[in-house]
């Protein structure tokens, strides 16, 4: 289908599109874990944080309380995250189990892959420039951020 000057003209189309492709592609890039990009970005900020709380995890993935609750059953039924007690009798802490921790190495390895095909044609200064431009535009919130 034509896409005509207005929609390559929005920064925030062309952002879209490149997301969708690279995203296609570490979808099967990580086809063989049976896990989505998201789900391995969830077990990258348990690990990167551990003792998390699901409410904590949401709002890092920009997703509601209940979705975290799904995203982290689906972990904790594969044997990858597990609930600790948390600070309070309402909260959860959230841990990477070690077969998480295994899984995760190689669904990094797969994902990084799949960001060099997706920007190979780009050298080693566009990517940073790229890079940086992408962290002007808005970084994601830590889970400290979250945190108050």
């Amino acid at each position: 289908m034509k896409q005509g000057a207005d929609l390559q003209s929005l920064v925030g189309y062309r952002v879209q599109r490149a997301n969708l492709l690279m995203e296609t592609d570490a979808r099967a890039a990580l086809a063989d874990h049976d896990l989505s990009p998201a789900k391995m970005t969830a077990l990258i900020l348990i690990r990167d944080n551990p003792g998390c709380d699901q409410t904590a995890l949401g709002r890092a993935l920009s997703i509601n309380r209940s979705s975290a609750m799904k995203l982290v059953n689906i972990l904790a039924d594969k044997g990858l995250v597990e609930r600790r007690p948390g600070r309070d009798l309402r909260t959860n802490a959230l841990m990477l189990l070690p077969e998480g921790a295994r899984q995760l190495d190689a669904m990094l390895a797969a994902v990084r892959q799949s960001d060099a095909r997706m920007t190979q044609r780009l050298g080693a200064e566009e990517l940073k420039t790229l890079l940086a431009l992408l962290a002007r535009l808005g970084l994601s919130p830590t889970l400290e951020d979250d945190e108050d």
